[in-house]
């Protein structure tokens, strides 16, 4: 039986890439140091041209679809603000002028809803 023989070296990384480093690895329920072997194991693997191995790339969907996740309740959130923003500024302009009905407060800032996506690319 062959003995696996170990190195230790020192690195430094930047402290944004050890906060990104710290919460992977808390998401994956792993220590910070375990998940830096994985790195660098990951790492070199696509320097050195070698396929990824199935668990890499499962992970790596993993991580994908959470992102997509999180960006799709992003995109939630970033639509309801505009939305309420929208409902603030025709609130605002009908207590600046003559009272007008709800109806009709409700078409307005659906139509500022409507002009802001247009605007933002998003119709």
């Amino acid at each position: 039986m062959r003995r696996v023989q170990h190195v230790q070296h020192s690195i430094r990384i930047p402290l944004t890439l050890d906060k990104a480093l710290r919460q992977a690895a808390q998401c994956r329920q792993i220590t910070a140091y375990a998940l830096l072997q994985q790195c660098v194991r990951a790492g070199i693997a696509s320097l050195s041209s070698e396929p990824a191995g199935p668990q890499l790339v499962a992970e790596i969907a993993q991580e994908i679809g959470t992102v997509s996740a999180r960006l799709t309740n992003a995109e939630r959130l970033t639509e309801r603000a505009l939305y309420v923003a929208c409902a603030a500024y025709v609130y605002a302009r009908a207590a600046a002028g003559p009272r007008a009905d709800e109806t009709k407060l409700t078409a307005e800032i659906n139509a500022a809803f409507a002009r802001q996506l247009t605007l933002a690319g998003n119709n």
